[in-house]
């Protein structure tokens, strides 16, 4: 699959220049690689596979999550994390959403999907699906850490969209509590068929009417604290003074720990360098 193809009409220099990490695109089309045959049987396809688990399945209802007890095999003697079909089949109905995670262990077309974007974007891919039975609201208001494409494979669904991009998105999802008229501004529906790019922080809820699945797709890319982090790692197995205790005084009632001075961080960015060189 090409860029051309998932972006439909969208050039893809100018999707990366003026939407990629910026902000949100509607696109009227879901190219044939990402087209699934009967998606409206898609939720029972899954629920005849054996072994699964909780958390990989959950039902979500109104914004909250619906206790596991009600639809594993748990008993009175504890939680028992496998999933029982039955149950789960028989919550799927308003108002609530099944969500199933990592779609591409459970089904090879999703597999399939794994494997083409993973080898598109360069980058770490998770498909999560979204079973609504409407009228159902969705999550809460809330903003991802990674990109997003949305991909509609049934009903419709409506989204509401903040007004603009959060600036605190780079490594965690966060839920938002105040004033939600200040964050969703911006209604759009996407229809059967459709996909919405979201960029990394841009706060999102959403709703729907009827019978609705949509696939969300996760674009992990590298970040660069990623990159430090991982160096730091490295370092720390070559440079025992990384594995010390920050300076610290002492009396008779405890220790104090005290801040790295700016000396100490040149320091450790000295061999944070050194850790480059030896690689």
């Amino acid at each position: 699959m090409k860029f051309k193809e998932l972006l439909f009409q969208e050039d893809t220099p100018e999707f990366f220049q003026s939407y990629w990490g910026k902000e949100y695109l509607h696109i009227a089309n879901i190219p044939s690689a990402l087209t699934i045959n009967n998606p409206s049987n898609l939720l029972a396809k899954i629920l005849e596979l054996p072994r699964l688990k909780y958390p990989q399945i959950r039902v979500l209802s109104e914004g909250g999550a619906l206790s596991p007890l009600l639809y594993t095999k748990s008993s009175e003697h504890g939680l028992d994390e496998t999933i029982d079909p039955k149950k789960v089949a028989r919550l799927a109905c308003k108002p609530n959403t099944i969500k199933v995670e990592n779609l591409a262990s459970l089904l090879p077309e999703f597999a399939l999907w794994d494997n083409l974007l993973s080898t598109l974007f360069s980058s770490r891919i998770t498909l999560n699906g979204y079973f609504s039975f409407g009228p159902s609201n969705g999550i809460p208001i809330h903003f991802d850490p990674h990109h997003i494409f949305a991909v509609q494979l049934y009903g419709q669904k409506e989204w509401f969209l903040g007004k603009e991009q959060s600036q605190l998105y780079p490594h965690k999802a966060v839920t938002i509590l105040n004033d939600t008229a200040e964050v969703s501004s911006r209604r759009l529906v996407l229809n059967e068929n459709e996909i919405l790019y979201l960029p990394p922080g841009r706060t999102h809820s959403v709703k729907t009417e009827k019978h609705s699945i949509h696939i969300a797709i996760g674009v992990h890319t590298p970040r660069c604290f990623h990159s430090i982090s991982d160096l730091v790692d490295r370092a720390v197995t070559r440079h025992p003074e990384l594995r010390t205790d920050q300076p610290f005084s002492i009396t008779e009632d405890g220790l104090t720990f005290s801040e790295l001075r700016k000396s100490d961080i040149k320091i450790i960015c000295d061999l944070l360098l050194a850790s480059v060189d030896d690689d």
